[in-house]
């Protein structure tokens, strides 16, 4: 009986093998998902600065399997991965054996003019021998003139007393560089253009308006500017050159407005002020607010230097309408004899509303007014 049932385990065994031969038979490397591209390194060679590098990778399957492309990203924000009608965005794609998609990329190379630049596009996949793979463009972005720096900015100090900046001008094409006089839409500053090497290389001094020229103000000063030359150079006509000056107030005031929730206050509101002056020795005195029932202090953390001024609007208050509600503390600083904190009432945000950032383009007042380009 053993020898019987032995006999028919071995027969069932064989049977099934067979039967199973069929299906293991099927065609198949057994490899799995394998990820190729038509290339892995591109050389754009040379582009103009500010146009765009464009590239299409081609990714195919060359495994048995499906091949899940999970991700393809940039290694910086200047490289964007991804159709545009997919807003630029990688969307995952996932390829049968011997299927291919195509992987876009996009370069902005304002930021780069003048140098050779490599960008990386890392591609992730579920194929398991190479599931990264950084695919590299590279080349170089051509300034045909080129401003080092490109932009002027000064960081003042209100005690500053003269501020001014170089920029050399350099032509990198066959033909000689002719620059008109130059001019700026504010007189916030004064330029004066000079010629190193004629046709070829060039200097523009730029001098940003002393803070002592300015009305005296409590906050940061921003000045924008724009210098404009006519050039013989086509693509780079007119040049434009950006002048940024900021200006760090001698008192300082943080925040510079009580922002206070739509009223009548459900409870009492604790407003801190720091008031800092960083140039000379400060003391504070007298808090008081223009409206009754605002309790005023001040707290000293650096003598001489910072103060908190503190403010609490008692519960149910609430910002009356057409009236100017302030807080005001009085100094030793012949300058600022008195420093003034407005209050208003926060306003409610209007959905899908664009908001623009405030004009910086700034123009000295009549009365102190310098001459835009004096010195050329």
């Amino acid at each position: 009986m053993k020898l019987l049932f032995n006999l028919i385990a071995v027969s069932l065994a064989s049977a099934g093998w067979a039967l199973a031969q069929p299906f293991n038979n099927a065609p198949t490397n057994g490899i799995g998902p394998r990820i190729t591209f038509n290339a892995e390194n591109y050389d754009f060679v040379k582009i103009l600065a500010g146009d765009t590098v464009k590239y299409t990778f081609l990714v195919t399957n060359t495994g048995d399997a499906t091949l899940d492309i999970n991700s393809a990203k940039g290694n910086c924000s200047c490289t964007v991965v991804g159709k545009a009608s997919d807003h630029g965005q990688w969307i995952p794609q996932h390829l049968a054996p011997g299927q291919s998609c195509e992987l876009p990329v996009e370069i902005a190379t304002a930021s780069y003019a003048g140098q050779n630049i490599t960008k990386m596009v890392i591609v992730a996949s579920n194929d398991r021998t190479r599931p990264m793979v950084n695919l590299q463009i590279h080349g170089a972005v051509w300034e045909p003139v080129q401003l080092t720096p490109s932009v002027a900015v000064f960081n003042l100090s209100a005690n500053a007393t003269n501020a001014t900046q170089a920029i050399k001008i350099v032509n990198h094409t066959d033909a000689p560089l002719v620059l008109s006089e130059p001019v700026c839409n504010t007189n916030a500053f004064t330029f004066s253009l000079v010629t190193n090497v004629p046709g070829q290389e060039f200097q523009l001094t730029v001098n940003a308006a002393p803070p002592s020229l300015w009305p005296l103000a409590a906050g940061v000063r921003t000045v924008q500017g724009l210098i404009s030359m006519k050039t013989s150079v086509p693509l780079r006509n007119p040049l434009n050159i950006s002048v940024y000056e900021t200006i760090m107030p001698e008192v300082r005031i943080f925040p510079e407005t009580i922002q206070l929730p739509p009223g009548p206050l459900a409870q009492a509101s604790t407003n801190r002020i720091i008031v800092r002056d960083d140039s000379t020795n400060i003391t504070l005195s007298n808090p008081s607010a223009n409206v009754p029932g605002v309790e005023t202090s001040i707290v000293t953390i650096l003598t001489n230097r910072q103060y908190y001024l503190n403010a609490v609007f008692p519960k149910g208050f609430d910002v009356p309408v057409g009236q100017a509600i302030a807080l005001t503390v009085h100094t030793d600083n012949p300058r600022f004899p008195i420093l003034t904190v407005p209050v208003a009432a926060m306003r409610a945000l209007v959905p899908n509303r664009p908001q623009f950032p405030p004009a910086k383009t700034a123009v000295l007042p009549a009365s102190i007014r310098t001459n835009a380009g004096a010195g050329r």
